[in-house]
């Protein structure tokens, strides 16, 4: 029997690990987005949502919305999945950041270890839940410039070279200072630019549970 989207996208998200609400936070939508696509209130969801979703689920938009897999996705010679680093993380930073070991504690096969630079990072708190729960791991691309609504890893550098980073929505910035967001408690606030100078791009993640 040929699969629904309701039922594409809800198989999707479980292989993900994702729940309605989960996923519509990390694609940037409305908190029901998902659920009511899965169901059944919005039919036609418009295609920026679907873009979204399949960004965020790892899949081309064409197979999500009426399940046949793009050229991309139909490839047979692709590169194998190589070894990304994951490095560990322990609370005791300043403004909530977490302390970051130096060297990775784990690697994981993970087609964006492809990408030049590209590393994971286990997540210790719960200032971004439900959209990322502690033992999660981000998985970061530091190549892409910083946009509005992307989830960001802030970092900063102490002298003795301790690194402290931060996990938070990107809201906007000016000159001075980083706008951020973070779901709880919710709350909006602003980090200055030159303490946290360097700001990297979340593009998925591997949930714990």
């Amino acid at each position: 029997m040929t699969e629904t989207l309701p039922e594409r996208l809800n198989r999707l998200m479980r292989e993900a690990g994702y729940n309605p609400r989960s996923l519509s936070l990390k694609a940037g939508l409305g908190v029901t987005a998902v659920r009511d696509i899965v169901d059944g209130r919005i039919a036609s969801p418009r295609y920026q949502t679907l873009e979204a979703l399949a960004r965020v689920l790892g899949v081309g938009v064409e197979l999500l919305a009426n399940g046949v897999p793009g050229p991309a996705e139909t490839r047979q010679d692709a590169d194998p999945p190589r070894d990304l680093p994951v490095y560990g993380a322990a609370q005791g930073g300043s403004e909530g950041a977490m302390l970051v070991s130096s060297e990775p504690i784990q690697r994981v096969s993970e087609p964006l270890a492809t990408v030049r630079g590209g590393y994971g990072v286990y997540i210790v708190g719960e200032s971004m839940s439900p959209a990322y729960e502690q033992g999660d791991v981000a998985l970061v691309h530091p190549g892409l410039p910083p946009r509005r609504g992307a989830d960001v890893i802030l970092i900063r550098q102490d002298p003795d070279g301790t690194r402290h980073v931060l996990v938070k929505r990107l809201v906007g910035w000016t000159d001075e200072a980083w706008r951020l967001r973070q779901y709880n408690p919710a709350a909006e606030f602003e980090l200055p630019r030159a303490d946290w100078a360097e700001i990297q791009t979340i593009v998925g993640k591997y949930n714990a549970r």
